[in-house]
């Protein structure tokens, strides 16, 4: 009995320290000099823009979190605007890297053996700005270097509690949902997130 309950005990420490280590996703939408997180991660309605999101998680692969945003628009003239999509730990890590790769048009976290690639598109459109920030910038003015053109403030690099965000532009017209998609993989080689990430670039499908 003692060594079962200690294998438990261990099963449980090991599925709460790689639980503390995923990846949590919050989308928002800029919009018209605003921005709007949905804090809960599912939906929100934004009634002074006539605009609803809903976010919905798709189960493609064990080491890939998968989001679909989707934003109708109620009223009678088309919208543009921003998704954002904010990436960070729950809990703070000293030892956490986070960085913009201007090359592969991605963001990486990274904490001990643990790689994360965060990306997303819209459509056929890949992401448009991307930056990392300290944690607490997020809900602040501080993550804009233009908050009335929608333009992040660029920073390439963080370590320890920081985030990342980026954006996606969309345009929905009346009476109409736009669909944007954001992801994160999880792996430690490089090359098999790279592989993961670019074929959630060409296709929708699920992934076996």
């Amino acid at each position: 009995m003692k060594i079962e309950a200690n294998l438990q005990k261990d099963f449980q420490s090991v599925q709460r320290k790689l639980l503390m280590k995923k990846l949590t996703t919050t989308p928002g939408i800029w919009i018209d000099g605003k921005t709007y997180w949905i804090q809960n991660g599912y939906e929100k309605l934004i009634p002074e823009h006539s605009i609803s999101v809903h976010v919905k998680q798709i189960h493609k692969h064990s080491k890939i979190q998968y989001n679909e945003i989707y934003v109708r628009n109620h009223s009678t003239e088309t919208k543009k605007m921003k998704i954002l999509v904010l990436n960070y730990f729950t809990k703070a890590y000293q030892e956490h890297l986070s960085f913009v790769s201007p090359t592969e048009n991605v963001i990486y976290h990274s904490i001990d053996d643990q790689l994360y690639l965060v990306n997303g598109k819209h459509e056929t459109t890949s992401i448009e700005q991307r930056t990392v920030q300290p944690i607490w910038n997020v809900h602040t003015e501080l993550i804009w270097n233009n908050n009335h053109k929608g333009i992040l403030k660029y920073q390439p690099m963080a370590k320890g509690s920081s985030v990342s965000i980026f954006s996606l532009n969309m345009e929905v017209k009346p009476q109409s949902t736009g669909i944007s998609h954001a992801w994160s993989i999880t792996g430690t080689e490089k090359k098999d997130i790279l592989d993961l990430n670019h074929i959630l670039m060409k296709t929708s499908t699920s992934i076996s």
